[in-house]
């Protein structure tokens, strides 16, 4: 069976994810399953159904479509994961859309159709496209003909990635086309990158000294801040001393966003990780004082 590429959302005009005005894909599926994951809707590779219980008036329209009786009212997540089908009834009927898929296929002229309409801003501000997720890596038979057409167009091309990804193929498919990497660098300890992302971390470090030996491309090594887990003493601490071992000035801090905890209700999954606050000013200073020897922006 042929793997699906689905992407989850396209979005236009970014202005975070890479230099000037960017188009955001965010593709779905990744290697890794972090307990924080900001995106845990692009987490599986398959589709899904999410609820989004502030849009429903409990019309009763999606109880009677559904024929495998998946939907109850009575049910915390409102659907039963085990007895769906994503067979969509519920959706047709829904006049609120309080029901939506989370993840759809584009062929790849569709989605390079969508991405020209924003070329002229592209041009004018030194920006481009970037590929998120989830993990773009995860589809790179995918990708490298997306990129393939992108680069037609002289298209700055930015992809953030895990590392937890095939490097000879990555050579192959993905390498010659790309000008910008964010590369995610979250736990230094193995067995504890197990432990909150389930997979060892050898294969990612390794992916990252590869990658900054090339002269000709950008790297960014990016620490996601998540209290307890990554944004401990000890663990930034080791990944500044590493860091520094390689010679890298500049990176990127990711500060802790509460705001993805409310997305794991929509698509039925409870979360491992509950902090509901943002990084505090005392957070942050001490992780300032860590990385005081190297170049970073807004943090």
């Amino acid at each position: 069976m042929t793997k699906r590429t689905l992407i989850v959302d396209i979005k236009r005009n970014a202005l975070d994810d890479g230099p000037g005005i960017r188009t955001l894909i965010f593709f779905k599926g990744c290697p890794l399953s972090c307990v924080w994951c900001q995106n845990p809707e692009t987490k599986s590779p398959n589709q899904e159904i999410a609820f989004y219980r502030e849009n429903c008036a409990e019309c009763g329209r999606c109880l009677e479509a559904c024929q495998n009786k998946a939907i109850d009212f009575s049910y915390r997540y409102r659907i039963d994961r085990s007895l769906c089908t994503l067979c969509g009834e519920c959706i047709k009927v829904c006049p609120n859309e309080a029901l939506k898929f989370v993840g759809r296929e584009y062929q790849i002229r569709e989605l390079v159709d969508i991405i020209l309409k924003d070329k002229i801003f592209f041009q004018n501000s030194g920006g481009g496209v970037t590929l998120s997720g989830g993990e773009p890596l995860y589809h790179m038979e995918y990708v490298n003909q997306l990129l393939r057409e992108l680069k037609k167009e002289n298209i700055h091309i930015c992809i953030e990635t895990s590392g937890y990804y095939n490097r000879e193929k990555f050579n192959e498919l993905i390498l010659p086309y790309v000008d910008l990497i964010y590369f995610d660098l979250k736990i230094f300890d193995p067995n504890l990158h197990l432990k909150y992302c389930k997979a060892r971390n050898e294969k990612i470090f390794s992916n990252f000294e590869s990658l900054i030996k090339n002269q000709k491309l950008e790297v960014l090594p990016r620490i996601p801040l998540i209290p307890e887990i990554t944004a401990t003493e000890e663990n930034l601490t080791r990944l500044a001393h590493y860091l520094k071992s390689l010679n890298i000035k500049k990176i990127g801090l990711l500060p802790y966003n509460p705001l993805w905890l409310s997305k794991t209700e929509k698509i039925g999954v409870e979360s491992e990780y509950h902090r509901s606050e943002w990084l505090n000013n005392q957070e942050k200073e001490k992780i300032k004082t860590i990385f005081s020897g190297f170049e970073y922006e807004n943090f």
